[in-house]
C-alpha cells in the first residue's frame, strides 16, 4: 500500500467515524427526548424518526413503551470520502399530534384513559382535580371545572427546554471525540 492509499483510508477511518458520532447522538437525543416528552398511549414517544441523506429510521408510531432507534453504523471501508459529503441528520417526530406534545399550539384535551397507559407516563404523571380551560396548552392543568380533573405527563415547554439546553451539543461532542478516538 502506498503512504497515499494509506492517507486515503485514514481519511475514510474519519470519516466513518464522524458519521458513527454523529449518529449515535441522534439515536441519544431520541432517546432522550423520548423519555423527557408525554407518554400517556406512548404513540407519541414512538413517532420519533431519524434522517440522514435517503436512510431513514423511524419508530413505529404504536402503543407501548419507548422503543430506541437504531440507525446503521457506517464501516470505514463501505464508504468512500469526497470533499463535498456532509453529514446532516434530523430528527422529526411524524405523530398527528405532534403540535400539541411538543406545546406548540393549544387544543382541547380528553383523556384516553383514567391513567397513563405507559410505565413512563405513570412515573410522570401529574394530576390536580381541576379541568383545565379551554383549548390550553398540554401543560396547562387547572383553572377549569372544579367538578373534573386534568393531568400531564411532562414538564411545560420540556422540547424547548430540550432544545435550548445545550444537551445536543454536549451530547455531540462526546460522540466525535470517543468515535475520532478510536479510529486513530
Amino acid at each position: 500500500m502506498t503512504k497515499f492509499e494509506a492517507l486515503i483510508n485514514d481519511v475514510n477511518s474519519f470519516y466513518s467515524s464522524v458519521y458513527n458520532g454523529a449518529k449515535r447522538t441522534a439515536e441519544t437525543v431520541v432517546t432522550d427526548l423520548q423519555q423527557a416528552g408525554p407518554s400517556w398511549t406512548g404513540q407519541f414517544s414512538n413517532s420519533w424518526q431519524i434522517t440522514e441523506g435517503s436512510k431513514e429510521v423511524r419508530g413505529n408510531g404504536q402503543s407501548g413503551e419507548p422503543r430506541a432507534l437504531n440507525f446503521p453504523e457506517l464501516p470505514a471501508s463501505s464508504r468512500k470520502f469526497t470533499p463535498q459529503d456532509v453529514v446532516v441528520f434530523s430528527i422529526y417526530n411524524y405523530s398527528e399530534h405532534r403540535n400539541l406534545a411538543l406545546d406548540m399550539e393549544e387544543g382541547v384535551f380528553v383523556r384516553p384513559s383514567d391513567l397513563p397507559q405507559t410505565e413512563l407516563g405513570k412515573r410522570k404523571f401529574f394530576e390536580v382535580n381541576e379541568g383545565r380551560v379551554n383549548p390550553s396548552k398540554r401543560w396547562q392543568v387547572g383553572g377549569g371545572n372544579p367538578q373534573s380533573k386534568s393531568s400531564r405527563t411532562a414538564k411545560p415547554d420540556w422540547y424547548l427546554d430540550y432544545v435550548s439546553s445545550g444537551n445536543i451539543q454536549r451530547i455531540l461532542k462526546r460522540e466525535l471525540r470517543t468515535n475520532v478516538s478510536r479510529s486513530r
